[in-house]
């Protein structure tokens, strides 16, 4: 048996040899290879937990909402503005509440529960759009939530009311 070669090298660089040798036996090291299989498992592992761990709305969230808010004009009735019916509209106000939401359940990248703010209280259900982040609606409004880590989410509001609009954004952490 004859094993050809271009070029053996040593560790430290210096050539050995060049050509063929007779009844030469190839050596390989698996060692590296079986390591590098077991460090990818162990990394898709991890990897797996924490996407599970992000993507895992379940539970109480809580913290502050900051957010603004303005009046939509009433339009006149039918027979225009009555007398005595306040036809000044208030400017635009800051809001600032304790907001918790309840994600009760979630199933295949869908998920429904309350939120409360204050004495406001409102159901709503989520689709998951990405890795990470949710579309929410719930009878007056849309939100966003984006899960940042496995006990924080990002939530901005957009409120769509009859008689005012309002949009805002909160930081919460996963309660107890």
């Amino acid at each position: 048996m004859e094993a050809q070669f271009d070029t053996i090298k040593s560790a430290g660089g210096d050539v050995l040899g060049t050509g063929s040798v007779e009844g030469a036996i190839i050596v390989r090291r698996y060692h590296s290879a079986a390591l590098s299989i077991l460090l990818s498992v162990v990394a898709s592992i991890s990897a797996h937990a924490q996407t599970d761990a992000r993507t895992d709305l379940t539970g109480k969230w809580t913290g502050p909402f900051h957010g603004i808010q303005i009046e939509i004009p009433l339009r006149p009735g039918p027979f225009g503005w009555q007398p005595g019916e306040n036809k000044q509209i208030p400017g635009p106000r800051f809001v600032e509440s304790t907001l918790q939401i309840d994600v009760e359940i979630q199933k295949k990248g869908v998920a429904a529960g309350t939120w409360t703010a204050g004495e406001f209280k409102q159901k709503f259900v989520c689709a998951q759009v990405g890795q990470a982040v949710w579309n929410c609606v719930d009878a007056g409004g849309r939100s966003t939530l984006e899960v940042t880590s496995a006990t924080e989410i990002k939530v901005c509001y957009l409120d769509n009311r009859e008689s005012a609009q309002g949009a805002g954004c909160a930081l919460l952490r996963r309660a107890g």
